[in-house]
């Protein structure tokens, strides 16, 4: 359809031993991006002064009762997640937009190897499935795995982009494999304040963040989806959090479009004056407009 996003199924490795079709992904490329100084240091500042009013671990079900940020900070918040999304965009060379945004304190949990779009399902050889116990190894010798759709399969690129110093924590490395069940990763970052990596969200990106053993660890995630796409109406309020995620501040799909229109519904309306109309006599004991004291 003209001005939909493109849709496509997620890319198989060579050898094909599942006969079931792969999950679909929105992602057009796989080649991880650096992001370098994207966010300034007094960029970081603001972020760090909004986590910390409002860090939050979610353990309020409820999403209707997640923190509310005063406009400023939504402004704010938003500004400088669109900054990481606009030079995803440079990187990508296709229009993104911005479709959730957090800053996290990873915790001693990590985060366990995962793709952020697809949803781990089996794993196949020769047209059987392996059984559950024998998935690593058979992953590990060649095996096909399947990925099945997820509730976040409309987004199509992530970035992580450092908040606090790498000097200032231990582990909480964030790795990528080149498969799934890999022993080593492929490729580990630290990034420092400021700077991050993007990448997509389908297979070609399996990634994890290792436990953090000591020290501080802040960073900004940023998530997008095509241009054009339809963000379906039970994704706008959830937040995925992580049982490594730790302390954090959200902004949602729901926040992107609620607070602008929240801001309008506030705004007064003021009657340009007529000079031509007399105005009419005060009444006894009745305080004129500009002696008002709710004038605003």
């Amino acid at each position: 359809m003209s001005g939909s996003p493109d849709v496509t199924m997620s890319p198989r490795d060579p050898a094909q031993h599942c006969p079931r079709p792969q999950g679909p992904v929105c992602c057009r490329a796989h080649e991880r991006v650096e992001l370098e100084d994207v966010l300034s240091k007094s960029d970081i500042r603001q972020l760090k002064r909004i986590w910390e009013s409002h860090q939050d671990d979610l353990s309020n079900p409820w999403y209707s009762k997640k923190p509310e940020f005063t406009y400023n900070e939504f402004h704010t918040f938003r500004s400088l997640a669109q900054k990481v999304v606009d030079a995803m965009v440079v990187q990508y060379r296709e229009p993104l937009i911005l479709d959730q945004a957090t800053v996290s304190n990873t915790n001693h949990l990590g985060h366990p190897p995962h793709a952020d779009n697809l949803q781990f399902d089996s794993v196949w050889w020769g047209g059987r499935q392996i059984r559950q116990k024998d998935e690593l190894i058979a992953a590990r010798g060649g095996a096909e795995v399947l990925w099945n759709e997820s509730k976040t399969s409309y987004r199509n690129y992530s970035a992580t982009v450092g908040l606090s110093d790498p000097s200032g924590y231990g582990g909480g490395d964030l790795e990528f494999y080149e498969v799934w069940g890999g022993r080593d990763p492929c490729a580990k970052y630290r990034p420092k304040p400021g700077c991050g990596v993007a990448f997509c969200g389908c297979h070609k990106n399996i990634h994890a963040v290792t436990s953090v053993k000591w020290g501080f660890r802040l960073v900004l995630l940023v998530w997008t989806r095509p241009a054009g796409s339809q963000i379906p109406s039970d994704q706008s309020h959830v937040c995925y959090f992580r049982p490594g995620t730790g302390l954090s501040v959200w902004l949602t799909a729901a926040d992107l479009q609620d607070y602008p229109s929240r801001r309008k519904r506030q705004q007064l309306w003021r009657p340009i004056s007529d000079a031509s109309i007399p105005a009419p006599e005060e009444e006894e004991g009745r305080a004129s407009p500009d002696e008002s004291p709710d004038q605003h």
